[in-house]
């Protein structure tokens, strides 16, 4: 639908009884807190998208906005529920004062259907309590032992009795079910403000229970994705593919897939437009080229190498190149693959592509009947630590980690290398992937969330769409050297800016409970004074102190060539080391209550901890080897338990 002249903005009427309810600063949801999130996901579309909206969501709005307040409430309350159907006896709201009524009404306004449920359906869903109870009232001759039948011998049962269509009347009995009609078209919505396939309405709530605190970013219209009506069609098509592909049996085991049904899903694909060339719209372009590897990929694992080599081809996205490269060595086509690798080597899109295209090219020259090249294995140094278990080590047995992600072997590393030698002290501390990211993300914070095209869909956002995305950088980069070289002269006074302004505030790179788990105390410190809660954190003062802003203007350049990837791998530990001029430290203390660093000596180190069995990961290695050439002591601890 185009455009329309002289159109009225769309209008969304809400219940008046929604307001002066609780406030959700309480952490407490008011009663009709759905209806108020869903109410504002439909302004939020009718602000953003109203003028390309076509006449079967204009007409939803207008239907959904003529409901009486309990049909509204219902509605939304079905759309929050799995179906497809739904069982009217089944449903139990204390707010809704009449729910037969707002039933019927949804009836009358097209906008449920009453239809009995699919048999498989219905039988998965039931319990076997329930299928139990209707078994007895369908028949009183029924085997005594009926209720030690476990659910799946209840169904034979009812199949091999001929009691099956007389079960299935008793669960589903006419009128008492029925499925939201094809005019109820709120996933549409849920796109157009998300933009997004990974968010729902459920993203309002982590916000109404104050889990999520966001950035006051501009979401203003000259910024949205889509322009036209054709990109929206686009987007629905698209995102109905992902939602076929991993609910269609298409994204399983090789053995599960229909051929025949993944045929016709490719050839859907072939006949979607080059949204790049036809519209110009990147986000739609990222889509379409992540469907592409999702059907290559299980194409190849069907074992269908030449057809995976055609779609594989219609995209650059990684790992393309490197897919392409392994369907052309199972082919034994391996002159091919090697020339594959040996562009991932020379101009490598990710660092994933650089570090899998040394393992491919050792393999291929190994098949080719060559030299084999000498494998990179980083450089960096090792040493062995052999602890006695203590209590805590006993408890944590087992487990992996915890939900700060500090591992048992880590955390008894970092206690068995906190030392005080002389007049210096090695305090360690488990950070882990936190600490260099939280660090980013606080250098670059204005940056992150600046207002770029198509960045910015809603208010619940942690980052910007395209933040893993090879554009980022580009899309920003003016702002970003800019940034960098302020760090190179020293300034390293954005991050402590930032870490004070935007506290508590949500953004994926940022760990604030990180700055927490170090406190003055480790240092003896404690009865000095009182510590003011926008006092600098003691982390953030050593790591700023430890690092110089050109050591972190280079780790940044690093992160921002592949900001996905190295986002990760960081070493477990970090370890300080503190002169004695620094644990004078009250002497030199400042007027707000802060330690003076500035002249203390704080130097670092950073440590892996790998546990018996325990093997390094290619990210990991590449940052150990990476920090000892840029100046940073980075080695690996192998630990084992003393018995």
């Amino acid at each position: 639908m185009t455009q329309r002249e002289n159109e009225k903005p769309v209008q969304v009427k809400k219940p008046v009884r929604i307001s002066g309810e609780a406030s959700s600063t309480a952490k407490v949801l008011p009663t009709y807190y759905y209806l108020s999130n869903f109410l504002l996901m439909l302004e939020g579309v009718a602000r953003r998208y109203g003028d390309l909206l076509d006449e079967v969501e204009l007409g939803f709005v207008d239907t959904f906005s003529a409901l009486t307040p309990d049909a509204q409430c219902l509605l939304v309350r079905l759309i929050s529920r799995q179906g497809p159907w739904f069982c009217e006896a089944q449903l139990n709201y204390s707010e809704i004062e009449g729910i037969p009524e707002a039933i019927s009404e949804l009836f009358k306004h097209s906008l449920i259907c009453y239809e009995q449920p699919d048999t498989a359906w219905l039988l998965q869903k039931s319990t076997k309590t329930e299928l139990s109870q209707a078994l007895v009232e369908t028949s009183q001759a029924l085997v005594k032992d009926i209720k030690r039948l476990k659910k799946s011998e209840l169904i034979q049962y009812a199949q091999e009795t001929g009691l099956l269509p007389n079960l299935l009347r008793r669960l589903a009995p006419a009128q008492h079910w029925f499925c939201l009609s094809p005019q109820v078209v709120y996933r549409r919505f849920e796109l157009l403000y998300f933009e997004r396939m990974s968010q729902s309405l459920s993203q309002f709530i982590l916000a109404d229970l104050g889990i999520h605190n966001f950035e006051a970013y501009s979401t203003s219209i000259a910024s949205r994705s889509f322009n036209t009506r054709a990109e929206i069609e686009g987007l629905y098509t698209l995102s109905s593919l992902y939602q076929e592909f991993e609910e269609g049996g298409l994204s399983g085991k090789p053995s599960d897939i229909g051929i025949e049904n993944f045929d016709s899903f490719c050839q859907r694909l072939t006949e979607l437009p080059d949204f790049t060339k036809e519209a110009g719209n990147e986000k739609l372009n990222r889509m379409t080229q992540g469907l592409w590897l999702m059907a290559a990929r299980q194409l190849e694992r069907l074992g269908h190498f030449e057809r995976a080599l055609a779609l594989y081809g219609n995209t650059k996205k990684p790992p393309s190149r490197e897919r392409q490269a392994r369907c052309l060595n199972k082919l034994g086509r391996d002159d091919e693959a090697l020339e594959f690798v040996e562009l991932m080597l020379a101009s490598p899109m990710e660092e994933s592509e650089r570090l899998v295209a040394r393992r491919l090219q050792k393999s291929l020259h190994r098949s080719l009947g060559r030299a084999a090249p000498k494998p990179w294995q980083g450089e960096f140094d090792t040493f062995k630590l052999e602890c006695q278990r203590t209590a805590n080590d006993e408890n944590l047995e087992g487990r992996e980690s915890n939900a700060e992600g500090a591992g048992r072997v880590e955390q008894c590393a970092a206690r068995h290398l906190s030392t005080m030698q002389g007049e210096q002290l090695r305090l360690c501390v488990e950070v882990e992937n936190r600490l260099f990211c939280s660090l980013f993300g606080l250098a670059f914070w204005d940056i992150i969330f600046t207002d770029v095209g198509g960045a910015f869909a809603n208010s619940y956002q942690s980052r910007p769409s395209d933040m893993y995305q090879s554009e980022f950088y580009p899309r920003r980069k003016q702002a970003i050297d800019k940034r960098l070289a302020a760090l190179a002269s020293g300034d390293t006074q954005m991050i402590m800016e930032h870490f004070h302004q935007k506290c508590g505030i949500t953004n994926d790179w940022v760990h604030w409970p990180l700055f927490e788990e170090l406190s003055f105390d480790a240092l003896g410190l404690e009865s000095a004074q009182s510590r003011d809660k926008d006092q600098t954190p003691l982390l953030l003062q050593l790591a700023l102190t430890a690092f110089s802003g050109a050591f972190l203007a280079n780790l940044f350049r690093q992160m921002l060539f592949d900001l996905r990837y190295y986002r990760a791998g960081f070493p477990d530990l970090i370890c300080f080391h503190l002169t004695a001029e620094y644990l004078a430290i009250e002497r030199h203390a400042t007027d707000d209550g802060a330690p003076n660093l500035i002249d203390s000596r704080v130097t670092a180190e950073l440590i892996e901890v790998k546990g018996p069995g325990d093997a390094l990961r290619d990210n990991q290695t590449v940052w150990l080897d990476w920090f000892n050439r840029n100046g940073v002591k980075a080695s690996v601890c192998y630990l084992s338990w003393l018995d």
